[in-house]
């Protein structure tokens, strides 16, 4: 009995802990927003070597249109990081409401980011990539062209929103580094600048865990149903150093849903396009057209254009992108400003190829296994006749001119040939006489049935 009583006053005694305790984070959390007052937000950079990704989605709060260089604060407190003793980093955002209490009031409601409107932060670009954009634009404006619409492709992870971002040069579309992606519908993101208006359509993983989302393939289907796809961009990640099993589950979930035509207007983008992503002791550009090739010939054996010779670009999202005397983003090996190339190689596949319009009839037709080389059928069952008769008379022929003894002599040889002439006649015969009986019998089985009626007729009456 002393015991118990023992354990009852521990467990009472432990309790009181727990309730302290939680008293003490409450009282963290209602000191969070004074915290956030007196000790400041911190830069929206973070520095994460394991994973790319994360620094993608930091780099994308801060920003564009949001703010300057340094964390200037974004609308909402997008892609600001408040650090808390004990936890770390945490994106602002997951406190709603005080991200906007800087300056005394709740901010105001930032604009939407999808759907159309000005494209307002390409005058935050460095001077050479807006020169470079509007030079692109200028090219299909004067191809009669108003427009360009991009969809951008790809599993979940390799960079689909991190490179809307980086093209549009704001957060528009949601990175989800911190986060599985949950998204099941794509998102239209249309800028306009000097009468032309760039549509780029995010779409959400093409996965859903280790099998391909026809739910999904089917929802990009419909999105895009009503206007036309001028170029795709296929993205895929440079330190991923093969097209594995699942990549090709994922190329032909594309050609069996969206229709083997898409590929016309692909173009490849390879994104954490850095020096590292490629294999120890192996060559960078030895490395990129390695993975070109190997993608390339994934998206053949999919359905894909034989002869297509798909564009390369490559890509990097990191704000530890480095960057030319212009201040403009640039890759390996030769430091080429990254968003100008890409946006001209898509430029550049809109003008040569017919833009992309999806049918789902066609689409289902032309990626029916089934439905494939069909105009071969009837050539195989000719040569398939024609084989038969062949050797018939091949094996006639030889039953002629001798057996298991041995040849026979020209006289039995004229024999044989007259028999088996005789054998066939005869059996020609029998077979006609089949015919006509198999007829003479359905035409007395007619003339019964049709007598027996009238017979019940004459009974009626």
């Amino acid at each position: 009995m002393a015991e118990y009583h023992d354990e009852h006053a521990d467990y009472v005694s432990g309790e009181e802990e727990y309730e302290e305790e939680d008293a003490d984070l409450l009282d963290a959390a209602e000191g969070v927003n004074e915290f956030s007052e007196e000790e400041g937000l911190v830069d929206d950079e973070i520095d994460e070597e394991d994973d790319d990704e994360d620094d993608e989605a930091a780099e994308q709060g801060g920003g564009g249109g949001g703010g300057g260089a340094g964390g200037a604060p974004g609308a909402g407190g997008q892609g600001q990081m408040l650090y808390i003793p004990g936890l770390g980093y945490i994106p602002l955002a997951n406190f709603p409401g005080l991200g906007g209490m800087r300056g005394g009031g709740p901010a105001a409601a930032p604009q939407q980011p999808e759907g159309e409107r000005e494209w307002e932060s390409l005058s935050d670009f460095p001077a050479a990539t807006q020169e470079g954009l509007l030079n692109a634009m200028q090219a299909l404006r004067e191809d009669g062209r108003t427009e360009l619409t991009l969809l951008v492709l790809g599993k979940g992870g390799v960079g689909k929103s991190s490179t809307i971002n980086s093209l549009l040069n704001e957060r528009c579309a949601n990175v989800t580094a911190f986060q599985q992606d949950t998204a099941t519908q794509p998102t239209d993101y249309s800028r306009v600048a000097q009468g032309f208006t760039l549509r780029c359509i995010d779409t959400p993983s093409l996965l859903d865990q280790d099998n391909v989302s026809d739910a999904k393939l089917e929802a990009i289907a419909k999105s895009i149903r009503e206007h036309q796809v001028d170029a795709v961009l296929y993205l895929d990640r440079l330190d991923s150093w093969k097209v594995d099993t699942l990549d090709r589950k994922v190329l032909e979930g594309v050609t069996r849903v969206l229709g083997p035509d898409i590929w016309a207007n692909a173009v490849l983008g390879f994104t954490r396009a850095s020096e590292s992503s490629a294999p120890a002791g192996v060559d960078f550009a030895a490395h990129v057209q390695a993975r070109a090739v190997a993608l390339r010939s994934a998206i053949h054996k999919a359905g894909g254009p034989a002869d297509a010779e798909l564009a390369v670009a490559l890509i990097e999202n990191s704000s530890r992108c480095p960057t030319n005397e212009d201040g403009e983003k640039v890759v390996p090996p030769a430091g080429t400003p990254w968003i100008v190339d890409l946006v001209e190689k898509v430029a550049e596949v809109a003008l040569n190829v017919e833009p992309f319009q999806y049918n789902a009839k066609a689409a289902a037709k032309a990626s029916n296994p089934n439905r494939r080389r069909k105009w071969l059928i009837p050539l195989v069952l000719a040569a398939q006749i024609g084989l038969k008769l062949l050797l018939d008379r091949v094996l006639d022929e030889d039953g002629c001119r001798g057996d298991a003894n041995g040849p026979f002599d020209e006289q039995t040889v004229r024999e044989r040939r007259e028999e088996l002439k005789r054998e066939k006649e005869e059996r020609k015969r029998k077979q006609e006489r089949k015919k006509a009986l198999a007829s003479g019998t359905s035409a007395a089985a007619t003339t019964f049935y049709d007598d027996f009626t009238e017979e019940e007729d004459e009974d009626d009456f």
